[in-house]
């Protein structure tokens, strides 16, 4: 008898040995991202992840404004974990629609000083992973054999010599077109910036998916952008005769969000990965010393020498909870198709 109550203690003894000590049931190794930077950026970050925590992650590339539609197409069945990159407003917009799982993470503390409040305000639910810089580019070659001086403000685009020489990334799927418009309201009011949008239509060939802006403006397709100016030092690094110039009217800028979806499948994976592209290892990957120049937001991260410097900004006061806002952004885009887009 005794033998047997011996046997059955050592078992048990060894049964829960082996639950403390083996992985929970739960416990993935998998990690799905909707990516919202450039291809070669997303293969970068989901790699070197991968390589570090034995987590095969993998992304789908798309633009803000197609990422933010997926996830409202996706909300009762989410096909990713997390959302990687693209300006906040859109970021926040999920936040309003219930898209985003809570999550702060320890990693927001180090952040740079000028978003503290941001974070604080924000941060319950997206983390920021670098700053974006609004301005213009100009293909230098085009402009010389068009006679024309490069644009220096917003205004300077209304110039009738530019007629058919300007592209904007589409607003409706662009992250970067809807931060422009919501930037021209933020300086003017709403209407005096779509008094302006009405001008600017006529001298504009194209409104373009984000990622074709750039790289059309590299290939001679335009003479003038407007975007986010890291992308310009992106080709011009490459050899395209770009320059990229900050505006006049004052430095517009945004972040790039990093959200956990809700309900997402690896969680705990989605959580680990927003602490490390929080932190100093993560925001100093190759592809930021190398291109495209993104100003980390970590204070602990190395500013590449060919980003701009936060310091030497003159930012203005954007407010991201009213263009953050679902019910505004419908209303912004709505009139921006009616009087502009659809009025040639």
């Amino acid at each position: 008898m005794m033998q047997k109550m011996k046997s059955s203690f050592l078992k048990n003894c060894r049964l829960t040995t082996l639950f403390f000590l083996s992985p929970p049931l739960y416990a993935t190794t998998e990690l799905n991202i909707y990516c919202t930077l450039q291809n070669d950026a997303c293969e970068e970050v989901a790699q070197r992840f991968s390589q570090q925590y034995s987590i095969d992650a993998k992304f789908v590339r798309a633009s803000t404004g197609v990422t933010l539609g997926k996830l409202k197409a996706e909300k009762n069945n989410p096909q990713a974990d997390i959302w990687y990159g693209g300006t906040l407003e859109p970021h926040l917009q999920a936040r309003d629609l219930g898209l985003l799982e809570k999550y702060r993470s320890p990693k927001q503390a180090e952040v740079l000083v000028q978003f503290k409040d941001l974070v604080h305000k924000y941060g319950d639910y997206t983390s920021f992973g670098y700053m974006l810089v609004l301005g213009l580019g100009v293909n230098t070659t085009k402009l010389k054999e068009l006679g024309l001086e490069a644009p220096k403000c917003w205004h300077d685009l209304l110039d009738p010599r530019l007629k058919g020489e300007i592209q904007v990334p589409d607003p409706q799927s662009s992250g970067t077109g809807y931060a422009f418009i919501a930037t021209l309201i933020q300086l003017w009011g709403e209407d005096k910036a779509f008094d302006f949008l009405k001008k600017l239509n006529n001298n504009i060939s194209h409104y373009v998916k984000s990622g074709l802006v750039t790289s059309n403006l590299a290939r001679g397709d335009s003479s003038v952008s407007i975007g986010f100016l890291h992308t310009f030092e992106v080709e011009k690094a490459k050899g395209a005769p770009l320059q990229s110039i900050p505006v006049c009217d004052g430095d517009s800028y945004t972040l790039g969000g990093i959200s956990i979806i809700k309900g997402a499948r690896n969680l705990d994976n989605a959580k680990l990965f927003m602490d490390w592209a929080l932190s100093k290892e993560g925001q100093e990957l190759n592809w930021i010393r190398r291109a495209p120049y993104q100003i980390p937001t970590n204070k602990y991260a190395t500013v590449h020498h060919g980003a701009v410097s936060p310091e030497q900004l003159n930012l203005i006061k954007f407010d991201f909870e009213k263009f953050g806002s679902s019910k505004q952004a419908k209303l912004i885009l709505s009139r921006w198709l009616e009087e502009v887009k659809l009025s040639k």
